[in-house]
């Protein structure tokens, strides 16, 4: 007999599908769920979108997915959390939780005694990640940073956790994978725990557009087919380009952010990226190319703090 999917108090058997909410322990704070168990056997899927929930493709298209795919699609079954910081949603609170003031996507595990932000972390861990044998974690630029659609897969699980993810990766219709060391974020914690998972990055500045939605959509499916969880059939893209070595550039100063390129531009080590400059169109502070690379993502905003994110530059062989 095929086994119930089961999270938290959600339950659904074979062939059935269940919306409903998730409610967090030692917290007020919910998150919606969909629970579909497949009318075949299989591995489980949990798909996460709205970690931030500034970045609305990927939370659009998890919605989407939730009403549009059946349990007769599906041999296993799937997690799907479009709104993981649900009440930050709400609240349009940008990417952090309202309750705590604190970044979700910073906090796995988690902390079951912590604060609220702790505390949904954690049982996003242990509830999510225990239930599950795969990982999509659905994000895209918030509302200052703009990137070329691409995949981070973690390296950090080993040689067979690695292998697994970057075969997920390769399913999906970016440019660019991204290896990653990252350790807290939702979809690096859940490797840690033995879920082979990538994170999808597409859209940004605070936009959203079906056709964004659309491309997420294909790739969730694309994983699914890959995995052998999605029966029906995807087109295949053409395959992306690895990148191994990542400069994350952060800024020196306070100020005003020039750049001088746009996210997919491929640039000549030694070109200047881009510059601050102060109040007075002072240059402050200079960033070049340290290599021949690519530019995946940058701030888009003029505005610029101190020791902030200005661009991920991928290297090109």
């Amino acid at each position: 007999m095929k086994k119930i999917l089961k999270i938290g108090a959600l339950e659904a058997q074979a062939g059935q599908k269940v919306h409903g909410f998730y409610s967090v322990e030692g917290t007020d704070m919910v998150i919606p769920v969909t629970l579909i168990n497949g009318t075949g056997e299989g591995k489980v899927l949990l798909l996460t979108a709205g970690v931030h929930p500034d970045e609305h493709p990927g939370i659009a298209a998890a919605i989407q997915l939730s009403n549009e795919l059946r349990p007769e699609d599906i041999s296993g079954g799937l997690v799907i959390v479009p709104m993981a910081n649900y009440s930050g949603f709400l609240a349009k609170k940008g990417s952090h939780i309202p309750e705590d003031g604190k970044n979700l996507n910073r906090l796995f595990p988690g902390n079951p005694n912590g604060t609220a932000g702790d505390r949904l972390a954690w049982a996003i861990t242990k509830d999510f990640h225990e239930a599950c044998d795969y990982n999509i974690d659905l994000h895209s630029g918030g509302i200052d940073e703009e990137m070329k659609p691409l995949i981070f897969f973690s390296v950090m699980g080993g040689s067979e956790m690695e292998e697994a993810s970057r075969q997920m990766a390769l399913a999906c219709s970016v440019s660019y994978i991204v290896r990653s060391t990252a350790t807290n974020g939702e979809y690096s914690s859940a490797v840690l725990h033995g879920l082979p998972s990538i994170l999808l990055e597409r859209g940004g500045n605070g936009f959203w557009s079906q056709e964004e939605t659309d491309a997420d959509k294909r790739d969730v499916r694309a994983v699914l087919k890959t995995l052998g969880i999605l029966n029906s059939e995807v087109a295949p893209a053409p395959k992306p380009v690895e990148i191994a070595v990542t400069k994350y550039y952060e800024s020196n100063d306070t100020g005003c952010w020039y750049p001088c390129f746009r996210p997919g531009d491929k640039v000549k080590k030694g070109a200047l990226l881009g510059e601050i400059r102060d109040h007075r169109d002072k240059v402050l502070s200079r960033y070049t190319a340290e290599f021949d690379g690519v530019v995946l993502y940058q701030t888009s905003s003029l505005s610029i703090l101190k020791n902030k994110a200005l661009v991920a530059f991928g290297q090109l062989d």
